[in-house]
């Protein structure tokens, strides 16, 4: 339709173009006469329709993305508790007897040497003696004799055997003299006595003879009396020596044990007659002081 106005146009223009140039034979150009102009109606462009555009539907923000939650770490362990010390003894004597329960009145079972170190497993109601394990059966040690650790746990123990009964002493004989010859030789003191502390239930008297001329052998008879009257010890010939105080052996079998009883006594040499040869020496025994070495010296 639009193509069709716009050569109707065309045509015309020419037309009147041929018309003009024949009325002007001089070939003067003429002013053209104004061909009306017609308004151009407004050209119609079918713009297709556009869709409407859809708004994008807003995406959701994306949820963080969390920290990871740091794992948590083992609690520390608490430093391990020190294993407390467990209660000991050690000995700190040359040698220590070993009793069957708390006190020099029970029987001696066995020794122990300085250095040795043993588990305490109870005490006496005192305190003043320790139960160990002493091959293989409960055992005691006198207190004082031994350095001990870590007792303040340390139980009374429950098997504290009785003590042993107290051997009664035997009445005292009074002992007539005899009318026998008197002694071919006497003996006079020789001014030394050596006590020595011990703890064995036991009273222990040992005699030291010298043959004071250096020309023979002494022998003889060792007797105690007093709160116990122990049988005689015959004590066999001991080489001479002529000083008293020099450290010398002691006769062989003089030495008169028996059982701890505390008392005065008094100790002397007799001879095969039983008639007394020597002076006698007077002693107590009270405490600890339980063995004795006693001297003489032959006329």
């Amino acid at each position: 339709m639009h193509f069709r106005f716009r050569l109707l146009i065309v045509i015309l223009f020419s037309l009147s173009l041929l018309v003009g140039c024949k009325s002007n034979p001089l070939g003067r150009a003429s002013a053209p006469t104004p061909f009306p102009t017609k308004t151009l109606r407004p050209t119609f462009t079918n713009t297709p329709a556009q869709p409407t555009a859809v708004p994008p539907t807003a995406t959701p923000p994306a949820s963080p993305t969390p920290w990871p939650s740091p794992t948590p770490e083992p609690p520390t362990a608490p430093p391990p508790t020190p294993t407390p010390e467990r209660p000991s003894f050690t000995v700190v004597e040359p040698l220590v007897n070993v009793r069957s329960g708390p006190g020099t009145n029970y029987p001696r079972i066995g020794q122990v040497r300085q250095g040795q170190t043993f588990e305490i497993t109870g005490k006496n109601p005192a305190g003043d003696w320790w139960q160990f394990n002493y091959n293989g059966q409960p055992a005691w040690i006198i207190g004082r004799l031994v350095s001990a650790r870590a007792t303040e746990s340390v139980p009374v123990a429950s098997n504290i055997p009785a003590p042993p009964p107290t051997p009664r002493p035997a009445p005292t004989a009074t002992r007539a003299p005899t009318s026998t010859p008197a002694p071919a030789y006497a003996f006079e003191q020789a001014g030394q006595v050596n006590k020595f502390p011990n703890t064995n239930p036991v009273i222990t008297v040992w005699c030291l003879v010298w043959n004071r001329a250096g020309n023979g052998l002494v022998a003889g008879t060792l007797r105690v009396t007093g709160a116990y009257n122990p049988p005689d010890a015959h004590f066999t010939e001991q080489p001479a020596y002529n000083d008293p105080f020099e450290q010398v052996p002691i006769n062989s079998g003089s030495k008169i044990e028996w059982p701890y009883i505390p008392g005065n006594y008094s100790v002397f040499l007799v001879d095969p007659a039983g008639n007394q040869i020597s002076p006698a020496y007077n002693f107590t025994v009270d405490g600890e002081i339980r063995k004795f070495v006693f001297k003489w010296k032959q006329k």
